[in-house]
């Protein structure tokens, strides 16, 4: 017979593999996908041939559904709905208590993480299932204001996700242990995240720019 001292040790067994399989899924697919994806957008910057190229080549890729829902749909559903699940237990009184960094950054961790489950959910909508997907109809949204700054909170909130998560993956795996490993790998970790803000930024000011063709004399 199970003892509650025995339950209590197989719920937080299996609450400690969750927590491991979330940062991992967080890790590998997701952010090597988010920096794919956004160095993928940027061949807009070299003009719509070059992106219309790309976005060719990713849709000839054989049995891309079944590709797409293995290798990103289930770790993006596990990752974001796990994350929903335990965003309600962070106690947001150490903010007012201790005020640290840390406690800060893994608050806005959860945050963005409630952000980006709705924003990949819309920008599936708006754009996975176009049939016509080319430069002009991507421009042709992200030129509206609006798209433009609702894409810009999203890229942001993934990339300080991201970011913010690799720095926590290294500590919790028992990469960086010392304060001043943590230290490094959080400068590391920003530049990394500038960097990749960077490339998604300048692709969609490239949208938001550009001209529509009827336009073009």
């Amino acid at each position: 017979m199970s003892t509650a001292s025995d339950l209590k040790s197989n719920s937080s067994s299996t609450e400690f593999l969750l927590r491991r399989l979330h940062s991992l899924a967080g890790l590998i697919p997701l952010s090597l996908f988010l920096v794919f994806h956004l160095s993928a957008n940027n061949a807009a910057v070299k003009g719509p041939e070059a992106f219309n190229f790309v976005v060719n080549a990713l849709r000839s890729i054989p049995y891309l559904p079944f590709v797409e829902f293995s290798i990103l749909g289930i770790p993006i559903l596990f990752h974001g709905l796990y994350g929903l699940i335990i965003t309600p237990n962070f106690e947001r009184s150490k903010l007012a208590t201790y005020s640290q960094v840390r406690n800060w950054t893994y608050y806005f961790q959860r945050i963005t993480g409630i952000v980006i489950f709705i924003f990949i959910f819309v920008h599936i909508w708006q754009f996975r299932f176009n049939e016509q997907l080319d430069f002009e109809a991507v421009a042709k949204s992200l030129r509206q204001p609006g798209w433009a700054i609702a894409y810009f909170i999203g890229i942001a909130a993934t990339v300080y996700h991201f970011a913010n998560g690799l720095w926590n993956f290294l500590i919790s795996w028992g990469i960086t242990v010392g304060k001043n490993a943590q230290k490094v790998s959080g400068i590391v970790c920003l530049a990394i995240g500038l960097t990749v803000f960077g490339i998604g930024l300048s692709a969609l000011w490239t949208f938001y720019t550009s001209v529509p063709l009827n336009s073009v004399v």
